[in-house]
């Protein structure tokens, strides 16, 4: 695999749960794969006045070790798949000094023209360029719990509704969410999702009971893999509106879907499949959901719904 990023964790980045937010783990995997792309031949695809770029239409994403501030990280991957006119990264981030990884990245990418969207095929070129660097997906991209059915086509508020999925999420994108060319950046819809998540009440229940209260958080909901399925990337202005709901629990585990959509049309942006635990954030470890709780997740959890 090759070295296509070196940097760290910023105390920024780090959130309430006392380490790197999601959305930051594929802000750098996008670093990565920009330089993956230049070394494959695309030099300045995401620069303002490229005249081919990657768009980013599938992201999956493990969160293997926490990334607390300051810890130096390294990223390295290759190509996966090519396409007649896409292409799949595999990227794996490793804790520079304890030498063990922190996530995996699987990114789907259309090769497309900047400014419509619109994809065109790869060049002879640019195809050579990419099956030079590819290699076997490594084994930390392997989704442990995610399921893998296609994305629905149904998605919309008239469907949320039907489902009775919770309202979690409305909001508005701004420039600061924006790529050089006003896109949504992928990083963003993570991002978005995690700043609303905890409204999703039915499915972190012991995470709402803590703000509830004055004595502080002792379980946090800590995200351990995703896939995010972006339908369309919107622009500043725009605004999103986030439903939720469970797909199913274990005494480890719960996994939730996310639908992120256009309030004005009820259209879909994005949606999201996770997969969850609950964090006793004292002993930075998983903490296992009683048997009473568990209980009332499974009734809670909505059937029909996927990602």
């Amino acid at each position: 695999m090759q070295e296509l990023w070196r940097g760290n964790a910023n105390a920024w980045e780090c959130d309430e749960l006392g380490h790197m937010n999601v959305r930051f783990y594929i802000a750098k995997a996008m670093q990565a794969a920009a330089r993956l792309s230049e070394l494959a031949g695309m030099r300045g695809a995401f620069c303002a006045d490229a005249t081919a770029t990657l768009i980013a239409r599938t992201v999956q994403v493990r969160y293997l070790a926490e990334c607390h501030a300051g810890v130096p990280l390294v990223i390295r991957g290759g190509v996966c798949a090519v396409g007649h006119d896409g292409a799949e990264f595999a990227l794996v981030m490793e804790h520079t000094a304890k030498g063990i990884p922190a996530a995996s990245f699987v990114i789907r990418f259309e090769h497309a023209d900047p400014r419509s969207g619109r994809p065109f095929d790869w060049s002879q070129r640019l195809l050579a360029g990419l099956e030079a660097l590819k290699i076997d997906p490594p084994a930390e991209t392997t989704p442990r719990t995610l399921g893998n059915t296609a994305p629905r086509r149904d998605i919309s508020i008239r469907k949320a509704d039907a489902l009775g999925m919770a309202v979690t999420g409305l909001g508005r994108f701004g420039p600061e969410d924006m790529d050089v060319f006003g896109r949504m950046r992928p990083e963003v819809a993570i991002g978005k999702t995690s700043d609303s998540v905890i409204h999703f009440k039915d499915g972190f229940p012991e995470e709402w009971a803590g703000h509830d209260g004055d004595s502080g958080l002792t379980l946090g909901g800590a995200l351990l893999e995703a896939r995010i399925h972006i339908r369309r990337h919107p622009r500043a202005g725009e605004g999103y509106l986030m439903r939720s709901g469970l797909i199913g629990a274990n005494a480890n585990v719960r996994s939730l879907v996310h639908w992120m959509l256009d309030p004005a049309t009820g259209e879909p942006l994005w949606s999201i499949e996770g997969v969850a635990c609950m964090m006793d954030l004292n002993a930075r470890r998983l903490f296992k959901t009683p048997p009473d709780r568990l209980a009332e997740l499974q009734r809670r959890v909505v059937e029909g719904l996927t990602v």
